[in-house]
């Protein structure tokens, strides 16, 4: 299951966005709303202060305060915005960004398969507490005395009182969400729209905290056990932080350069 999700930058994260696209000399793409016919600039300056972007290319058709739409790539993110068309004095084209600026993943190239090769998990603080005899449901009030054996097998040791966590190992991974393999015990805490905050990513070597996920969808899942019930879960990061975004970039980023064939072939042999 597929889905493509855009994401509103707010203020200071557009600005930042587009000065580092300057900075960088990134290629923006333009059209017109409906039309097939799309030129290409080049990002040259931002005037902080207006939310203009300076660019270089090729005279365009385009009309002065005309609104036309525009994509770049950064970071192996697609971002998107309706721009108003201006040309200054000095014959440099101007784009004015005082809409909107989105930003789409690009699933195909930026999404990072960790499952079997990598481990990292996903570990969500549950609205449940342990009393030291049976587990209670805070939304429903009622004891689960029956799934406490299973229950304890997918929290870590906690003390008494304190908010279990849920530790499931990734699927999946890119900047704007992840998916999950889980099994009927779990799949009670993931239910469609519903959030969990504050869920960490763990990694080998460090931990990335994602203050707000959405579960967008459970279904069925085949698994080889046909006498065990599984449910495939995604979940996706909302209004994440542009440091926060570039962090986790880095990071599969980092993991995608790693790749090693040789391994992938080990592991699907074994």
């Amino acid at each position: 299951m597929t889905q493509t999700f855009f994401s509103k930058l707010d203020s200071e994260e557009k600005k930042s966005r587009l000065s580092q696209v300057a900075t960088t000399r990134v290629k923006v793409t333009t059209w017109i709303k409906g039309k097939k016919e799309k030129l290409e600039f080049q990002a040259v300056s931002f005037l902080k202060d207006r939310c203009e972007l300076s660019v270089e290319g090729p005279k365009p058709p385009y009309l002065p305060k005309q609104k036309i739409l525009c994509t770049f790539e950064f970071r192996g993110m697609s971002f998107f915005a309706e721009v108003t068309f201006e040309v200054s004095s000095s014959e440099t084209f101007l784009f004015q960004f005082s809409g909107e600026l989105y930003k789409s993943e690009r699933r195909a190239s930026f999404r990072l398969l960790m499952f079997p090769i990598y481990k990292v998990w996903a570990e969500f603080f549950l609205n449940e507490v342990y009393d030291g005899g049976k587990v209670v449901n805070l939304k429903t009030k009622q004891n689960q005395t029956g799934m406490f054996k299973d229950f304890l097998k997918l929290v870590d040791d906690q003390k008494t009182g304190e908010p279990p966590k849920l530790k499931i190992r990734i699927q999946d991974l890119s900047t704007s969400g992840m998916s999950l393999h889980i099994g009927e015990v779990e799949s009670r805490y993931f239910v469609k729209d519903e959030f969990f905050e504050n869920v960490d990513l763990r990694f080998p070597d460090e931990v990335i905290q994602i203050p707000k996920t959405k579960v967008v969808y459970v279904v069925n899942y085949i698994s080889s056990d046909v006498n065990l019930k599984t449910y495939k879960v995604g979940l996706h990061f909302e209004d994440i932080p542009i440091i926060l975004d570039d962090r986790l970039g880095k990071k599969i980023n980092d993991l995608l350069r790693q790749i090693d064939f040789n391994k992938d072939f080990e592991n699907l042999i074994k």
